[in-house]
């Protein structure tokens, strides 16, 4: 294939350096959408739909009523979004009963089908074989401890489980052979797929689709870095380092990964941006329900080119990538297929839900959609910057120029536009996205309910996976406040949000600024049970 046209490449015959570059930026930043004005009231009206799309490739099924169609594809027996023995069922979406305890009370309507048996082969993939070439030696990758000042760990176990905590990876709930989840053996390498960002460790519970809120792969490369140093004093060949990560990572978890691209392929000699602010993964489970995604509502959400794009990075060569694209198209099949995650910590309360509704249906509604009953639809409502006063640094650096060369791009189908704003997204499963903002800026959905009570710097207690971790009662992490800057260049420092950081503010979305702690009360457990 042959370049042809534009910085990233010709729409039909895509570039190794546009593969480079996008590959990082859109498959780390992922296929749905990040949550920039997650949770709560947001009063102010939507600034208009961004636009429908048609739907992609492989038709099929729609599973029942929002369910996953029969022969789910979890081989735990759910459709995939959490991988612990309980099972937490969506609720029909043909339902207009009121909230209840059990289950999760959104009936938002599908908008994406999947095909079961795409989505099986899509899980598939995930679970048996590598989606890319290896890019690390695994002998170089097991020699990483050299790095970490302590003692030769004793086995192979002891030396993943403390890779997966220096790292933020988490442990595969499948057989992965040892490896932390997210992370493929390839012969003697290893390489790296979509499950590493896109699977979270959450109150003790690993859920297939949750942004992964505690990677930190700015720190791997520079242990790479590091042992690359080390490695003649030590007598092991240099490994390999792929690609430089300084300053990818502003707090773990949150990561500019679009910059990182257009900076790969030198986008500022051509006058494009390539610092975009740091952005959380998405909610896979949101996928379907949507016509928009990325957190600007910048792309359509049938497209599933872009989540192909990571592969590149990897290793991949464009001739391989473009006899992926079907097995692609099974592993979008797979994500519209993952059901919400339902709250199961608490038996919540009938009469505060069905109060919460009212105060959500008043003041958040217009912005976020109907979620239960009847009129339950979501709008894909792109919000103006102006009116949502979130951090602003994604919305005004993704400009039509910086789309137009996505576009222009193999990956760019369909196209890309630019909003200016940000895209409110649905809130089914929220209680298990935290931190919440597009920038992971805010712990929990007290905090974002009420401006007050957000902390200017703070680090999570604990590893930020475990139920001693989660707060149930604010819904999200267990945190400290932190009096002094911290130097994000380092891994102690990326323990820590300082939402004084370029990118990082944890300003706007106040809508709930004005609602008294009763209604505030009501509204979180409402939103607990989405």
């Amino acid at each position: 294939m042959t370049t042809q046209g534009g910085l990233f490449g010709h729409a039909r015959s895509p570039s190794r350096p546009s593969f480079v570059a996008i590959g990082l930026f859109l498959g780390c930043v992922g296929i749905a959408c990040g949550t920039p004005s997650e949770g709560g009231s947001s009063g102010g009206s939507g600034s208009g739909n961004a636009g429908t799309s048609g739907q992609s490739g492989g038709g099929g099924a729609t599973g029942s009523g929002g369910h996953a169609a029969s022969g789910g594809v979890d081989s735990g027996g759910h459709a995939g979004a959490t991988t612990d023995a309980a099972t937490m069922d969506a609720r029909g979406a043909d339902s207009d009963a009121p909230p209840s305890n059990r289950g999760c009370a959104a009936n938002l309507p599908r908008v994406l089908p999947f095909d079961p048996q795409r989505a099986q082969r899509g899980e598939a993939m995930f679970r048996s074989m590598p989606l890319a070439t290896g890019i690390l030696p695994e002998i170089a990758v097991r020699a990483l401890w050299l790095t970490w000042g302590v003692l030769p760990p004793a086995t192979d176990q002891d030396f993943w489980t403390q890779a997966r905590k220096r790292y933020g990876m988490i442990e595969a709930p499948f057989d992965n052979g040892g490896l932390p989840l997210g992370m493929r053996r390839d012969g003697a390498a290893v390489t790296f797929d979509c499950m590493l960002c896109h699977t979270g460790r959450v109150a003790g519970k690993t859920l297939i689709g949750s942004p992964n809120s505690t990677i930190d792969l700015e720190s791997f490369f520079d242990d790479l870095l590091r042992l690359r140093d080390l490695a003649p004093v030590v007598g092991i060949p240099p490994p390999p380092v792929p690609f430089d990560l300084d300053g990818f990572t502003s707090a773990v978890g949150a990561h500019d990964a679009f910059g990182l691209g257009f900076r790969f392929v030198g986008a500022a000699n051509a006058g494009l941006n390539t610092k975009f602010g740091p952005q959380r993964a998405p909610g896979w489970w949101l996928l379907h329900y949507k016509e928009r995604m990325y957190v600007d509502g910048s792309a359509q959400a049938s497209g599933h080119r872009s989540m192909m794009a990571t592969l590149v990075a990897f290793g991949v060569t464009p001739d391989q990538l473009a006899a992926k694209e079907d097995s692609f198209v099974d592993i979008a099949h797979y994500i519209r297929s993952l059901e919400t995650p339902c709250w199961d910590f608490t038996t919540l309360d009938a009469s505060k839900m069905s109060r919460g509704q009212k105060v959500f249906e008043a003041n958040c509604a217009r912005c976020h959609g109907v979620h239960s009953g009847p009129d339950a639809r979501y709008p894909n409502n792109v919000i103006a910057l102006t009116e949502v006063g979130t951090d602003p640094m994604r919305a005004q650096r993704f400009r039509a120029q910086e789309a137009a060369a996505l576009s222009a791009s193999w990956f760019g189908v369909p196209p890309f536009q630019s909003t200016g704003g940000y895209l409110s997204q649905p809130l089914v499963g929220i209680w298990a996205r935290a931190p919440y903002f597009h920038n992971g800026s805010v712990p929990d959905l007290m905090a974002v309910l009420d401006p007050t009570k957000r902390p200017t710097r703070w680090r999570r207690v604990g590893t930020g996976g475990e139920l001693s971790d989660y707060d149930v009662e604010r819904v999200g992490f267990r945190y400290e406040e932190v009096s002094t800057p911290s130097d994000p260049s380092t891994r102690e420092g990326r323990l820590v949000y300082d939402t004084t950081r370029e990118g990082m503010s944890n300003a706007g979305h106040t809508f709930g600024a004005s609602l008294t702690d009763v209604e505030r009360s009501d509204l979180l457990e409402y939103l607990r049970g989405l």
